[in-house]
């Protein structure tokens, strides 16, 4: 658990993530009063934090119970305007640390996908599979645009990026692409290295997309039951990844 003085010595807001971060800690296992005393004198000493807010933080600890120090926790994360996200590495200044991350060679090629939050979300998915890099194809929504930097929740600063025309792809890299009509993803040959080609969300992939995939790995389909028949892209491409993943981890 970071010592209160060290939480002293970083900058105002990071002050207030740590400090939530001691009481989301100490939830699981109480460190004791006195660090926790010092912990609220750092909080009610914030600039950031309105008198209000310091009364209901002062309340929350009052109570002196696990379930108060998560209150404590989730509210000062709200007020910091964050999404608390228990799950992500954060290194000592509250940023999420990339570098934990472990990679596979596996690329997504974003083949004219327009819609920014839709290119959040695979962004998102992509993290968390382990995809070692994204191609975004002329006319797709850039991972830079504020709603897509919203919805991929950072990781566009996570996973590699680069704008890249599907022709200046090398011949010698395996290609498969994510569309109706191929072969169930429950028996595709999943290449060990390669990039998947996800298509539009009105038009799926293109006819050089999939030229270029049909000479390759081929096409790969989600079975649907539904009576719309389809899925929205950044979901089906979170199945895709998923099980391209679970693939790797079998070999």
């Amino acid at each position: 658990m970071i010592s209160a003085k060290k939480i002293r010595t970083l900058k105002p807001r990071v002050q207030l993530r740590r400090s939530a971060d001691a009481f989301h800690e100490a939830a699981a296992a109480d460190p004791g009063k006195d660090y926790l005393d010092e912990i609220v004198d750092i909080i009610m000493s914030s600039e950031i934090l309105s008198p209000s807010d310091k009364d209901r933080i002062r309340f929350f600890y009052s109570k002196g119970d696990s379930l108060s120090f998560e209150d404590i926790y989730y509210f000062i994360l709200s007020s910091l305007g964050d999404v608390p996200a228990d799950w992500d590495a954060v290194d000592e200044t509250g940023n999420i640390d990339w570098s934990t991350r472990s990679i596979l060679p596996h690329y997504l090629f974003l083949d004219h996908i327009r819609s920014p939050y839709n290119v959040g979300s695979i962004f998102r998915s992509a993290e968390s599979f382990q995809v070692s890099g994204i191609y975004i194809a002329p006319g797709s929504a850039s991972p830079e645009h504020p709603r897509a930097r919203r919805t991929s929740r950072g990781t566009v600063d996570g996973v590699d990026w680069k704008e890249m025309d599907l022709a200046d792809i090398p011949s010698s890299i395996p290609v498969f692409a994510l569309e109706t009509g191929g072969e169930d993803i429950a028996t595709f040959s999943f290449p060990e290295h390669g990039i998947c080609i996800i298509g539009s969300e009105e038009d799926g992939i293109s006819a050089e997309a999939r030229k270029r995939a049909d000479a390759s790995f081929g096409i790969v389909s989600i079975p649907q039951h539904g009576a719309k028949g389809s899925l929205n892209v950044s979901a089906a491409a979170a199945i895709l990844l998923y099980k391209w993943q679970e693939n790797a981890t079998l070999r």
